[in-house]
């Protein structure tokens, strides 16, 4: 295999691992807004903060397990997102 080859393959893999990553983030903001839900049906109002709480603590679990299983490249890249959504957070 070139190079070449390895690189296409390599933003090929990269490039999944984004996608499949933004529908676990989509689907884990429907997931928390229904947990904040109380017993009377009525939805508690999640702050923008708390809900960057929840992301960057859910994606740091994640960064340590991609470590732990030597998993660089998805680490670099949650780590990228930790970096925006605490730059967000600090913006609050």
């Amino acid at each position: 295999m070139t190079e070449q080859e390895m690189e296409k393959l390599a933003n090929l893999v990269v490039n999944k691992l984004i996608a499949k990553q933004q529908e676990y983030d989509e689907q884990f903001h429907v997931d928390l807004q229904e947990t904040m839900s109380d017993n009377m049906g009525h939805a508690r109002h999640v702050t923008e903060e708390e809900l960057l709480l929840a992301e960057i603590a859910r994606l740091m679990t994640l960064l340590s397990s991609y470590e732990d299983k030597e998993q660089y490249e998805k680490a670099a890249i949650i780590k990228n997102k930790i970096d925006k959504l605490t730059k967000k957070l600090d913006e609050i």
